[in-house]
């Protein structure tokens, strides 16, 4: 649902966005490239979030990274913000991008990183979005599903290793926000509840996909 929620959204900024030339489009008969327009846009949103992932992620493991230009800032903003987080927590990343499996429940995820901080272990996730809180700080509740289904995941699987690896065990969880203007950290009060919460809504979908029948 918040997915959907963020697609609408981005649909509907585009459309402000662009409001003149897509009354253009419309007097000129071109309905089809208006509809480019606006999903091209929303679209473009998920790409800068898996580039600017994927350069974290070179970052986190001391390899080359070269940002595409239109993630330049965002990309710098977050190399100092894990410097910054070294100099003054003592970082050290435990697991960058592993593949969760949880087996007895049937579903997947591949978690972003988890990490010492003043030797504390921390699951942590990057965001890219225009928020990820509210203004009082509180994570969405969507964000603390999904760390609540990264922390009880059964283990880490490596590609091609069949040996099972055991999540370390996570303390606190965070929402590392990265903008243009910069990176921060929220941490997010994940519970027992929101665990509940996430095995219902896997247990809804399963009951939607398979028409409310039994798996």
């Amino acid at each position: 649902p918040a997915l959907t929620h963020w697609k609408m959204g981005q649909g509907a900024q585009a459309a402000i966005a662009g409001a003149e030339r897509l009354i253009e489009d419309r007097e000129a008969g071109r309905v089809d490239a208006a509809v480019k327009y606006l999903t091209t846009l929303s679209t473009s949103a998920m790409d800068r979030g898996s580039r600017i992932h994927g350069n974290i992620e070179s970052i986190l493991r001391r390899e080359p990274c070269t940002p595409d230009p239109r993630d330049a800032d965002a990309v710098a903003g977050a190399r100092a913000w894990l410097n910054q987080q070294v100099r003054e927590h003592g970082l050290r990343p435990l697991e960058v991008e592993a593949f969760l499996i949880n087996e007895t429940l049937g579903y997947g995820g591949t978690l972003d990183l988890i990490a010492e901080l003043d030797g504390e272990t921390w699951l942590l996730d990057w965001k890219t979005g225009k928020s990820v809180a509210w203004p009082d700080g509180r994570v969405y509740a969507d964000h603390r599903l999904q760390l609540a289904a990264y922390a009880n995941a059964g283990f880490i699987a490596r590609i091609g290793d069949p040996q099972r690896y055991p999540l370390p065990a996570v303390t606190r969880f965070g929402i590392v926000h990265v903008t243009d203007g910069g990176t921060r950290l929220y941490e997010a009060d994940v519970t027992e509840r929101d665990w509940i919460a996430f095995r219902a809504c896997l247990n809804l979908w399963d009951w939607q996909k398979n028409g409310g029948k039994a798996a």
